[in-house]
């Protein structure tokens, strides 16, 4: 599960921003099921995946995920929208 290697650290079990790791940084990771998340375009979660986050603590994973599985990432995060 690509959401589990890359991303469960940070953004937790519950996709909340509430991860082992996460819970030390300052802003939090974001909770991926947000209406403010959700309501981001595709384009935008895959940049800052790709490329980080200005801001925020998101690392930039461009050279750590190929381009395909950060799409299905960025699917994974959508399909929340349904949870």
């Amino acid at each position: 599960n690509l959401y589990a290697t890359y991303c469960m650290q940070c953004h937790g079990e519950f996709h909340d921003g509430n991860g082992t790791v996460g819970q030390s940084f300052v802003p939090p990771p974001g909770n991926l099921m947000s209406a403010r998340i959700q309501s981001l375009p595709e384009g935008v979660i895959f940049q800052e995946i790709s490329y980080g986050k200005p801001g925020g603590r998101q690392p930039a994973l461009a050279t750590t995920i190929s381009i395909d599985d950060r799409w299905r990432i960025v699917a994974y995060v959508k399909s929340l929208d349904t949870w």
